[in-house]
């Protein structure tokens, strides 16, 4: 098989709505496998189905069925029945017949797409350190690991480069003590990740599409912070003074501790892993904290607010700030919510099948994301497919 043919078409297509046998697969992979272009050919045609499933409800979609219709008609019966069989097999699907009729509405569709929104996975890279200063006063500055900053947070305080200061401290000027404290906020991207150094000494990892609220200065009887997203803490000990988290309902306190805590918008539980020290989980509806061990894992269930422990290897549940991602035992579904954050791609499952796999194993968060995938499917039985804009996953 060495030129585009119905037949190929036919067989690239059926790969996609998943109807090929074993030797039919083994057929089209020999033959997706025999040159760079027909490797390209196969992901063009892939992505033309996509986009077309993805359309067949508007207008443009009516307009692109009566153009195939219309071509079939000028073929012979064996080939206008074969075009309907497909058509019907598909239920959503324009099937397109020959060479010439491939290049053309691959042509159509990739030139009717934004340029922007392609995705070429061998293109994607890993994620930066940078994030997004908010000061209380509103205005916002942008946090680069290149990028050297000294900005006044008011109160007698500087951030500079990655650390909350006082001025007295630079020597370059007096200190202040004030009752109370505006909050300033730091927001991490999607694809990014800042560590940074809180007036007290506390240190902060924050994950991708993260976001913390926190004082210029600590004042009061607990230094308090708002957290949305995943972090780690390493707390500086301060008997006198509680270190208190809030996220999602919870509260998490402690005196001097590491810990992570996770509560992304789109995860479904708030999760707590004590490193070491102690830790006192509370929620909003808890009559009583909840007292960690190191080792323990929390999860609060955010839709019942039930709370369960484990005992876990929490080193390896706060392996993404030492720069790599862990799974174990993970759904599909869940892991690739975390690569999509990093890599700032999407994905969509070709089956509710798929969603189910599970996936245990270690990579490194700033390798390409092509080098991620191929390694989850040569120990998985997963298969990634790039359609330009999403990633589609199959079972193998």
């Amino acid at each position: 098989m060495n030129k585009l043919t119905d037949h190929i078409v036919e067989q690239i297509i059926a790969f996609y709505l998943e109807r090929l046998s074993e030797e039919e697969r083994g057929e089209l992979e020999t033959w997706v496998n025999e040159s760079t272009e027909h490797r390209d050919i196969f992901r063009k045609v892939l992505r033309v189905c996509h986009r077309l499933q993805l359309v067949m409800m508007d207008e443009e979609a009516k307009h692109i069925r009566e153009l195939v219709l219309r071509e079939c008609c000028n073929r012979s019966r064996g080939k206008r029945r074969r075009v309907l069989h497909w058509l019907g097999y598909a239920a959503m699907l324009v099937v397109m017949l020959g060479g010439g009729l491939v290049y053309y509405w691959t042509t159509r569709v990739m030139e009717n797409t934004n340029a922007g929104q392609q995705v070429c996975v061998s293109g994607v890279k890993s994620g930066e350190r940078v994030a997004v200063l908010q000061l209380a006063s509103g205005s916002e500055i942008v946090l680069r690991e290149d990028r050297f900053l000294e900005v006044d947070l008011g109160e007698g305080m500087v951030f500079q480069q990655d650390s909350v200061l006082s001025v007295d401290s630079l020597g370059t000027g007096e200190k202040v003590v004030l009752a109370d404290t505006a909050m300033n906020i730091v927001r991490v991207p999607k694809g990014g990740e800042y560590k940074l150094t809180l007036a007290d000494g506390t240190s902060v990892w924050l994950n991708s599409g993260s976001a913390m609220r926190f004082p210029a200065r600590f004042s009061g009887k607990q230094r308090e912070i708002y957290l949305e997203g995943e972090a780690f803490f390493q707390v500086k000990a301060d008997t006198a003074y509680p270190f208190i988290v809030r996220t999602g309902g919870t509260e998490i306190r402690v005196l001097g501790t590491s810990f992570n805590v996770m509560n992304y918008v789109d995860e479904a539980r708030v999760e707590v892993a004590l490193l070491t020290g102690k830790v006192d989980f509370r929620d909003s509806l808890m009559e009583e904290g909840l007292k960690m061990m190191p080792g323990d894992v929390v999860r609060m269930n955010k839709d019942d607010r039930k709370v369960t422990v484990t005992r876990e290897d929490v080193a390896l549940v706060a392996a993404w700030r030492e720069g790599y991602f862990y799974f174990d035992n993970m759904p599909m579904e869940e892991l690739v919510v975390k690569l999509a954050r990093w890599y700032q791609v999407d994905f969509l499952f070709a089956t509710e099948k798929a969603k189910r796999m599970c996936f245990t194993g270690a990579v490194k968060k700033h390798e390409p994301l092509k080098e991620v995938l191929d390694l989850i499917e040569k120990t998985g039985d997963v298969r990634f497919i790039d359609l330009g804009g999403k990633i589609k996953i199959y079972q193998k």
